[in-house]
Order: C-alpha cells, then structure tokens, then sequence
C-alpha cells in the first residue's frame, strides 16, 4: 500500500507553481521525490499565450503528471488591489473578465494542448485541474465586505474547468491518461478575523482549510492510488458544498 500513493521520480509540470497554493504542492511533490517544473509568469511561461507554453515543453521528453494550477483569484486581504474583480456584476469590466478567463480556463486548455501529445505517447498520465467549491455553488457575498461581490470571473472560469476537464477525461481515457479536478475551499491565509469567522460558519467542519491540507488530495490524484479514477471531482471543502 505504501508505494501505490509514490510520485518518485516522476517529472510534474505544475502552472503557477509560485503561488499560494502552487508552493505549498510544489514543496510536497519535491519533498516525495518528484521532479518539479514551475510554468508560472515569474518563470518566464504565460500560460495565456499557445507560444511560451510550446516554448516550455519543447524540451521536455517526459510529462508524468500535469497540474493546472494558475488562475487569476484576487485576495480578500488585499484591499487596494484588484478592485475592479470585487465590482458589482451589472459593472464588471469585460476587459477584466477576459482577461481572467484568457488566464483561468483558456490558459488550461493551452497548457494541456501542448502536455497532452506527450502523454498520449507515453500511454499513461495524470491531469489535474485545480478548481474550487464556487464551481459547483454560487457564492456567499455577504461574507465580504459591502459593496464587494465575488470575482464572477473567476467562479465562471472555475466551473468551466469542470467542463474542460471531462471532456479531456472523455478524449484521453482510451490512451491510459486521466483528468480530474481537485475542488478545494477557502485556506486561511491571514485574512481579516471578521472574514475568516464568516467564512468557516459555511462549512461543516467550521473552519477554513489550513496550510498544506490540499497536499494530500494532490498526491492521491497524482498517484497510482487513484489509477482508476478519471473525469471526476474531488471535493475538498470542508462540507460546504455538501449542505
């Protein structure tokens, strides 16, 4: 049983591997001795555009697992960012909208045309599509502050990677590769209190993920342990969807 959940040397492109979360799967792949590649913009790969991520993966001979990862979320501690994704949805700017899905799901679809041929080759990988809980729910706006409304752009993009992902599954399950999605909540990461406490009343557990919690589930989807798992959610929320 021990091997079956093994990322040993298996080489991992990870897009947005310097983010919040990417970090946190990054360091644990690592840490089980997978062979990581960060494809983020501070790496010089933008997901957004079909010519930097050709130019990532030319080199690369072997594709082991895939996790699609990058997304444009703009963050509740951060108030004088990203103002514009926190409008108001009969306002919301449709620069801004394009542009976040430009990099959350037209960036997904990218990044698998260019990683799947290798896997199709191969006869064996793992796709991992990095979600969330609003995919499958609306939000809960008035667990922000007034006048602020959950990034539509980003919950659009995240339950169309639902979309993307099964019809990969569907498309790659004859050549042995699979496609899931993880479905995480919300992680504290120092948000307001009066936020973090609003926020964890919605799930059942009473909290918000903690740092490294959604490890896990990234080794299960990325190992031999969940070999015949594939066009499939993996919900990770604490309950919340479960209400």
């Amino acid at each position: 049983m021990e091997n079956i959940f093994s990322v040993a040397d298996k080489v991992v492109v990870i897009t947005g591997g310097s983010g919040f979360l990417g970090r946190q799967y990054s360091d644990a792949l690592e840490k089980a001795g997978a062979k990581v590649i960060n494809w983020d913009i501070e790496t010089g790969v933008d997901v957004s555009e079909a010519g930097s991520v050709a130019n990532a993966a030319k080199g690369l001979k072997r594709i082991d697992i895939l996790i699609n990862n990058a997304a444009f979320n703009p963050q509740v501690e951060k108030k004088n960012k990203a103002q514009d994704n926190w409008s108001s949805y009969e306002k919301f700017p449709l620069a801004t909208w394009r542009r976040e899905l430009e990099i959350n799901l037209t960036g997904q679809q990218i990044v698998v045309q260019a990683v799947a041929p290798r896997m199709m080759k191969q006869r064996k990988g793992s796709i991992i599509f990095i979600a969330s809980d609003l995919a499958l729910i609306g939000p809960q706006n008035s667990i922000y502050e007034p006048g602020r409304f959950k990034d539509i752009a980003y919950i659009t993009s995240k339950a169309g990677a639902l979309g993307l992902m099964r019809s990969w599954a569907a498309f790659l399950g004859s050549y042995g590769v699979r496609a899931n999605a993880l479905v995480p909540g919300g992680m504290y990461r120092n948000q307001p209190d009066k936020f973090v406490k609003k926020n964890s009343s919605l799930n059942m557990l009473r909290r918000m993920a903690r740092a490294g919690e959604y490890n896990g589930p990234i080794m299960f989807l990325a190992s031999e342990a969940s070999s015949y798992m594939t066009g499939a959610c993996l919900v990770v929320d604490g309950g919340r969807t479960a209400w």
